[in-house]
This record gives structure tokens, sequence and C-alpha cells, in this order.
């Protein structure tokens, strides 16, 4: 199996990609993950990359070679889609298309039924992250239902262990968090569609909150300029090695964005104990549904962030999700049981 993702960037997609081939070598799988092109960050993830970016020549002629040497190919997300399509083909290979994100987000764009429809007509499969992903997807771009297969994001159950009241004091002394204010955590890319400046907007709404913001992304300087200003209410972190432990540190986890699939955040929140306020796209409800811990409103709607905000900070014991749920449905074992049998019936 090859797979392939647009960087080898720590980010949601990726790391899912990375987390899935070593569980799918444990069954015996040969799994190559490589990036279309090179990581800009300090700790890229240890994919093969094939080239300078998906346009060069010697990407293209690295991903021929690659693609011949394997059985399938795995395109992860839409930067990834056309050149699967296209190098599936050119060596006569098959190839799974995984949606990362909210596919009715980006299903308005213009030459949408071209550009995206036709390369997902020629999958063998198409991983649906959520149910509602999966009946857009089939309707959108009039796919075989027999080939879309409903399978959601995975959560490194062994990295993200319930916290003890112990971590909590502990993860806030090492943040510099003096006190015992409520402390919101945003955990993520600071980028438009994430829309981490609602989190500031909720923050400064909340008596006594205050709100950390771990990531990094191009509204990094707006949100410095809104930190300097708040007098210490709003701090940004920047990226963070050790996701679990910021986590460790929270009252509560803020997700504001206007498009999601189905967040890396929200599941590790619920794996570690930590209540979740969410705004309602992609599928966020349909997880939080399920498993619990925490409060979905209108995307959008400062006033219902900040009642949500304020309701879980009262009472959090209340919004803790069920961690049994969280592994049953989310545990890279489960999701690779359903990849497995994709894979082995693309390949027949």
């Amino acid at each position: 199996m090859l797979q392939l993702t647009s960087t080898n960037d720590r980010r949601g997609a990726e790391t899912f990609a990375g987390q899935l081939a070593d569980e799918l070598r444990r069954r015996s799988f040969d799994v190559t993950t490589a990036a279309l092109g090179p990581s800009s960050s300090s700790e890229p993830l240890p994919f093969v990359v094939l080239g300078p970016g998906r346009t060069h020549p010697r990407t293209w002629m690295a991903l021929v070679g690659a693609a011949r040497a394997h059985d399938v190919i795995v395109a992860h997300g839409g930067p990834s889609l056309q050149p699967a399509a296209a190098v599936a083909a050119l060596t006569r290979r098959p190839f799974i298309y995984r949606n990362i994100g909210d596919p009715a987000f980006w299903g308005g764009v213009r030459g949408a039924d071209l550009r995206i429809g036709g390369p997902l007509r020629r999958a063998a499969a198409v991983m649906a992250l959520y149910g509602d992903a999966s009946e857009y997807l089939t309707e959108r771009y009039r796919l075989d239902r027999n080939r879309v297969v409903v399978s959601t994001n995975a959560v490194d159950v062994d990295r993200f262990r319930r916290r003890t009241s112990s971590d909590r004091v502990a993860a806030r002394v090492e943040l510099g968090v003096e006190g015992d204010d409520p402390v919101v955590g945003y955990l993520g890319a600071l980028s438009a569609e994430k829309c981490p400046g609602l989190a500031v907007d909720v923050v400064e709404r909340v008596p006594g909150a205050r709100l950390l913001l771990a990531g990094d992304g191009p509204l990094r300087p707006e949100l410095e300029t809104r930190a300097a200003s708040s007098a210490w209410a709003v701090r940004l972190v920047g990226s963070v090695a050790d996701p679990a432990r910021f986590l460790d540190a929270l009252d509560a986890v803020i997700i504001p964005s206007r498009t999601e699939g189905v967040p890396g955040t929200l599941l590790e929140a619920a794996l570690v104990g930590v209540p979740v306020v969410a705004t309602d796209v992609g599928g966020v409800r349909e997880v939080v549904d399920r498993v619990g811990g925490g409060v979905v409103v209108p995307s959008g709607d400062v006033g219902a962030l900040v009642d949500a905000t304020e309701s879980v900070l009262a009472r959090p014991e209340a919004f803790v999700a069920d961690q049994s749920e969280v592994v049953a449905r989310h545990g890279m074992v489960a999701i690779a049981d359903d990849w497995a049998r994709v894979l082995r019936r693309v390949v027949r």
C-alpha cells in the first residue's frame, strides 16, 4: 500500500496516515507513506518526500515509480486526490480516497464536479469520515454507494490517557498558569477556517477565564497583538510537542471552526477527560452525540459559544466523555479493521 499525503507536516491527516501505517504493518501489510512535498516544520513526520511539490516533474517521476512498486494507492485529502487518480490510471493500480474534512464545505467551488467528482468516480473505494459526509459525497458526485465506506478519525489511545487532579496541577505549573483561574484551550492551526479569533472573543466575555492558544499559522501575528493587550487573559504557546500534556492543564477546550471533519482535538480531549465546546460543523455533533464530552453550538454564534463555555466551566464533571466508547469507536485498532477489509477487497 502506498499512502499519499500533501506534505509530511504534523497535521491531522498526516498524523492519521502515520498511525494507520503502523497498525497495518502489525498486521503484515507492507506500507509506504509518501509526501508530495516537504514540510515547513522543524519536526516533520518521517515520510518519504517524493519531490519539491505535487506539480514538479521530479515529484511525478518518483510518484510513478512508487506506484508501480505497490498494489494499491491511498490518497489522504484533497491535495493528493488528483495526483493519486492520475498515477493510478497510468500505472493501472486501484486507488482509495480518504475524505479528511467536510465535503459540503468544499463542494460548492467552481468546477468541483470535474476536479473532485471525476477522480472520485474512478476510485475503487472512498472512505468517508462520518455518515453525512458519505451521503453528501454519494449524492453530489454520483458515486456508487457500494464503494463508499464510513470510517471515522482515530486517536492514539495509549498516548491520551484520562488525567488526574495532580496531572492538571503539574501541567498548569509547566505552562506558567498561576492560581486556579479557569483555563480554556485552543489546539489547532491558527488559520481562517479554524476561527481561533472566536476563542479570544469568547474568553473576553467569560469573567475570570484565561485562554491558551496552541498551534501556528497565518493568523498568529494578529492573535499575538490581541494577546498583548489582554493582560495575560490570552496567551499563545506555539506548537506543542506533547498535546496530551497541554490538554492536562485545561478546564475546557474550544473548537470554534467554520469547517471540520472529525477533529482530532475533539477525540483527544474526550480521552483525557476535558470537556469540549465546539461548533456544529462536519462530524462534530455525530461524535459528541455518541461519546458525550461536550456541548455543540451553531457555527459563528459567539453568544452560544459563551453560554456553553460558562456552563462547561461551572459543571465540568457533567461533560466528561465516555472513555470506553471513544476507544471502541475511535481507537486505531478498530479503524484499522475497516481499512484492512477495504484494502483486501480492493486488491482482489
